[in-house]
């Protein structure tokens, strides 16, 4: 007799979870970030705030093409190369929004360390046809000695060269 009782408690409890869950009652409502904080944090001068607000916006995707000029403007001024690949990887995020940064992520396919090769030859494979004037350096670098950026170079290159057939 106990056996149904903790049986029918089961199913009760189970369809009330489920009943919150399709209401919304149970769903986790994630807050995004304010994207003007973000913009903020990049114009500052604290390096901790700057890589604070590059992993907020990256969780904002689409949503952050307002900050494409600040990402720009960092972008061009910053000379430390793990900065430079969260910045690609955070434009990369954006997708075809971010195209107009592509021209400022060009120079980073020719970067000595590999981490920023890798960042920006995959954000090119997310920028659309904005990117295409990277296609033979993308090529170039499917040979590159590093596999992992070979690897992304290449899918990017893929993902270019269909999109210029569509012109």
């Amino acid at each position: 007799m106990q056996h149904r009782f903790q049986l029918l408690h089961c199913l009760i409890v189970g369809f009330a979870a489920a009943a919150l869950w399709s209401a919304g009652g149970c769903s986790r409502k994630t807050d995004l970030p304010d994207l003007q904080t973000q913009i903020d944090r990049l114009q500052g001068e604290s390096i901790d705030d700057q890589y604070k607000a590059l992993s907020n916006l990256q969780e904002l995707e689409t949503q952050a093409a307002a900050a494409v000029p600040a990402l720009r403007s960092l972008l061009t001024k910053t000379k430390d190369d793990t900065l430079r690949a969260e910045i690609a990887k955070t434009l990369g995020s954006i997708g075809p929004a971010a195209g107009e940064a592509a021209p400022d992520l060009i120079p980073l396919l020719d970067a000595k360390e590999m981490w920023p090769r890798y960042a920006a030859a995959r954000a090119m494979g997310t920028l659309g046809k904005a990117a295409l004037p990277a296609l033979p350096k993308l090529i170039t670098l499917t040979k590159d000695r590093d596999r992992d950026v070979a690897a992304v170079a290449k899918e990017s290159a893929r993902r270019l060269s269909k999109l210029q057939k569509q012109k």
